[in-house]
């Protein structure tokens, strides 16, 4: 899986940076739509379980890869959560 975080560059009136943004992106290789599905809804629920944690002001975008169809809900998280405190996404 690979996570690309940089901080928020808002323009506009109001340049207040208070909610990270995300986005999950998967690659048509993964396998079929219900696949694909299913791995963006288990990472938004991991991120959501997360988000109080989480340093404001981010803009992070999630590619999981192949080896991510192995994990079940539990390690994936997991995973998910060791990758937010190695960016310094998710506070400890």
């Amino acid at each position: 899986m690979i996570v690309y975080t940089q901080p928020s560059q808002c323009e506009g009136k109001q340049n207040k940076l208070t909610e990270s943004r995300f986005a999950v992106v998967v690659n048509r290789n993964y396998g079929n739509a219900v696949e694909r599905s299913k791995i963006k809804r288990q990472i938004r629920s991991i991120l959501l379980a997360q988000l109080p944690r989480m340093r404001q002001g981010f803009d992070i975008i999630i590619f999981p890869d192949a080896t991510c169809k192995t994990f079940n809900y539990n390690n994936l998280a997991g995973s998910m959560k060791q990758l937010l405190l190695k960016s310094r996404v998710l506070r400890q």
